[in-house]
C-alpha cells in the first residue's frame, strides 16, 4: 500500500500541476497596440513598458517595423502604458483595468513638447458652458494630450483612458414643454459620436417632435486632422417645421445649412480660422445666401489679441458649427418675400488668464440686416394678408423682421472658477438693439395695425448686465445653471447680437441630475430641466386694430424637461 501511494502521489501532484498551468494561462490577460507620432506614421523600435499604478515596471518590449507592440501573460488588475522614444516626450496611458482573459487594446501617439503644447486649445472652452460630454467642440485630436510632471521627474503626455474616451457614444433622449419659435410639441432626439482614430470624429443627431404635424431635425457633422497644425470640420442640417407658415399660400419652412471650416495654427503664438455657411430655406419662395467667417488670434504669455469677422448671427468661430441654437435659420418675411438676419461683425478682443480669473474687453462694430422680432398672441385674417409674419401653429409664436441698423459697442466678461467645482461670470455692453415705445407697446394705447406696429419698432442705444453662476456636486453630479441678464423693458432684441455667448435674457437656469435608481432605471438615465425668462419679463403688448392682443419680446418664458440616456 505504502508503495502505491510512492508511485501515484508525485503522479497526482504533476497532473494538478499541469492542469493548474493551462488555467493560469487562461486567466491572465494580454495588451497589444500600435505606436505612432502626431502624423500618424508608425515608430519602430519604441521601448513600451507595463508600471504599476506607482510606475514601477513589470515588464517591457520594443515594437516592431510596423510600430506594434504585445505585452502578454499579464495578471488580471490596475495598470498603465508607457511609451518611451528618442526626440519624444514619454507618452502614459493610466486606469487600465486588465480583466481575466481580456486582451486589450491600447494604442499610444508620441508628441513632441511643440505639438503638446499646441494641442491645448487656442481659444479654452468658458466656464459657463455646460459640462456636457455630449457638447461636441472643435479639438485638434480626439485624444487631446495633458502635461505632467511624474513623482520621479519626468514629463510625460498622459492620455485618457479608453473607458474615458470611448470610440462610441450614443444618447437619447426625450423632452417637452413650453418652447419658443419652431421648437414645440415632444421631442425625442438621438445623438451619436464617433471617434475613428486619433485625428476623426464623426457626428450624428437626430430630433423628432409632434405637434399636430411631424417636425424633423438632423445634423451630420465631421472632422478631420489635416496636418499637426490644421484641422477641418464640417457641418450639414437639415430641418422641417412644417407647422411655420408664412402667410395665405406658405405653409411648411424647409431649411438647408451647410458649414465648413478650417483651422491652422500657423505658429504656436498665432491661432488662424476661416470658413462659410451656405444656406437654403424654402416656405413658399425659396432664398439662398452664403455667409462667410473668420479669427486671427495672437498669444503673448497670459494675453491673447482677437479679431473676428462674420456675417451670420452666432456664427463667430469654428467652435460654433454645430451649436443647435446658430443651426436654426433665423428668418422672417416681409410683403411676402423671404428674409434673412445677416449683416457685418468686427470685433477686437483683448483677454487675459490670471489663475482662475480671466477678464475680456471687446469693442465691436455691426451692421444688422432685417434683425427678427419674436412674440406671440393671435393673428387676425388682417395681419396675415399684409404679408409681413411667420407664424408657428405649434407654440402659437410669430417673428417679424425689423429695420436695419449700423452700431458700435464694447462688450466686458469676467469669470472666475471657484472652490468645489463652481464658477461665476458677469459681463456687461452698450450698443443697439431693437426697441419698441410705451406708448406703442401697451394695451390701453390706440389699436394698431401690424404694419403701424411693425414700424413704431427702431433701433436704439441700450445697455446690458448680466451674471451666471454654476458648477457641479461631485457626491450627486448633479451640473447647475443660473443666469439673470436685465436689459431695458424696452428692447426686443439682445445688445451686440451676434454674440450668443451671453446669459439668457432676464432669469433663467438649467439643472441637470442623473439618476441613480440601479434597481429600477439603467445606468446612464439623466434627468433635465431648462427655464428661460421664468419671471415674463420684458413683454410689449399691442392691440391690434380687430381686437385681438399681440405681444413682443426678447424672449418668451419656456419650460422644458426631459430625460436622457447615455450609452
Amino acid at each position: 500500500m505504502t508503495r502505491r501511494l510512492t508511485i501515484y502521489v508525485p503522479i497526482f501532484v504533476l497532473l494538478c500541476a499541469a492542469l493548474q498551468l493551462p488555467a493560469r494561462a487562461l486567466s491572465d490577460g494580454a495588451v497589444s497596440g500600435v505606436v505612432r507620432d502626431a502624423g500618424g506614421a508608425p515608430q519602430i523600435g519604441t521601448l513600451v513598458q507595463l508600471v504599476r499604478p506607482d510606475l514601477s515596471v513589470i515588464s517591457q518590449t520594443f515594437t516592431d517595423d510596423r510600430g506594434h507592440y504585445s505585452l502578454p501573460r499579464i495578471i488580471p488588475g490596475v495598470y498603465g502604458v508607457k511609451a518611451t522614444a528618442a526626440l519624444f516626450l514619454p507618452t502614459l496611458r493610466e486606469n487600465l483595468h486588465v480583466a481575466p482573459s481580456s486582451k486589450l487594446v491600447v494604442n499610444l501617439t508620441l508628441t513632441t513638447l511643440y505639438e503638446a503644447f499646441r494641442w491645448l486649445p487656442a481659444q479654452p472652452r468658458q466656464v459657463d458652458e455646460p459640462q456636457d460630454d455630449w457638447t461636441w467642440t472643435l479639438r485638434l485630436s480626439a485624444n487631446r494630450p495633458l502635461l505632467r510632471v511624474l513623482g520621479d521627474g519626468p514629463l510625460v503626455v498622459l492620455q485618457e483612458a479608453d473607458g474615458q474616451n470611448q470610440a462610441l457614444k450614443a444618447r437619447v433622449s426625450v423632452r417637452g414643454g413650453e418652447s419658443g419659435f419652431g421648437d414645440g410639441g415632444v421631442h425625442n432626439g438621438f445623438e451619436m459620436r464617433r471617434n475613428t482614430d486619433d485625428t476623426k470624429q464623426l457626428l450624428v443627431r437626430a430630433d423628432l417632435s409632434q405637434a399636430g404635424n411631424t417636425s424633423l431635425n438632423t445634423v451630420v457633422g465631421y472632422e478631420q486632422q489635416l496636418s499637426p497644425v490644421s484641422t477641418l470640420k464640417t457641418v450639414a442640417a437639415f430641418l422641417d417645421r412644417p407647422e411655420i407658415a408664412g402667410g395665405p399660400d406658405a405653409q411648411g419652412l424647409e431649411a438647408l445649412v451647410f458649414r465648413s471650416a478650417e483651422s491652422l495654427d500657423l505658429t504656436p503664438a498665432i491661432h488662424l480660422e476661416g470658413g462659410s455657411e451656405f444656406e437654403a430655406i424654402h416656405l413658399g419662395g425659396t432664398e439662398v445666401a452664403s455667409h462667410p467667417f473668420g479669427v486671427v488670434q495672437v498669444k503673448a504669455g497670459d494675453t491673447s489679441l482677437a479679431y473676428r469677422v462674420t456675417t451670420s448671427p452666432g456664427l463667430e468661430g469654428s467652435g460654433q458649427l454645430d451649436r443647435e441654437s446658430t443651426l436654426v435659420p433665423a428668418v422672417g418675411e416681409a410683403d411676402g418675400h423671404l428674409l434673412l438676419e445677416h449683416g457685418l461683425h468686427q470685433e477686437l478682443a483683448l483677454s487675459h488668464e490670471s489663475g482662475n480669473v480671466r477678464w475680456t474687453m471687446a469693442v465691436y462694430h455691426d451692421r444688422d440686416e432685417h434683425p427678427m422680432i419674436e412674440g406671440g398672441g393671435t393673428v387676425s385674417e388682417a395681419d396675415w394678408k399684409e404679408n409681413d409674419l411667420l407664424y408657428d401653429a405649434s407654440t402659437d409664436t410669430l417673428r417679424i423682421a425689423g429695420e436695419g441698423y449700423s452700431t458700435n459697442g464694447i462688450v466686458a466678461e469676467l469669470r472666475d472658477v471657484l472652490p468645489q467645482d463652481m464658477w461665476i461670470s458677469v459681463a456687461a455692453a452698450m450698443g443697439n438693439a431693437m426697441t419698441m415705445d410705451a406708448a406703442s407697446g401697451s394695451s390701453s394705447a390706440a389699436p394698431a395695425s401690424l404694419q403701424q406696429t411693425i414700424a413704431a419698432i427702431h433701433p436704439g442705444r441700450a445697455e446690458t448686465v448680466a451674471a451666471s453662476f454654476g458648477g457641479k456636486l461631485q457626491g450627486a453630479k448633479t451640473q447647475w445653471q443660473a443666469s439673470y441678464r436685465w436689459q431695458p423693458g424696452n428692447t426686443l432684441t439682445a445688445v451686440d447680437s451676434f454674440n450668443r455667448s451671453l446669459a439668457d435674457p432676464y432669469l433663467s437656469f438649467y439643472l441637470r441630475q442623473p439618476l441613480h435608481y440601479r434597481c429600477l432605471l439603467p445606468n446612464g438615465m439623466e434627468a433635465m430641466i431648462d427655464v428661460r425668462n421664468l419671471l415674463a419679463q420684458g413683454y410689449r403688448p399691442v392691440l391690434t386694430s380687430d381686437g385681438s392682443l399681440l405681444y413682443f419680446a426678447q424672449e418668451s418664458r419656456a419650460i422644458e424637461a426631459g430625460l436622457a440616456f447615455s450609452f
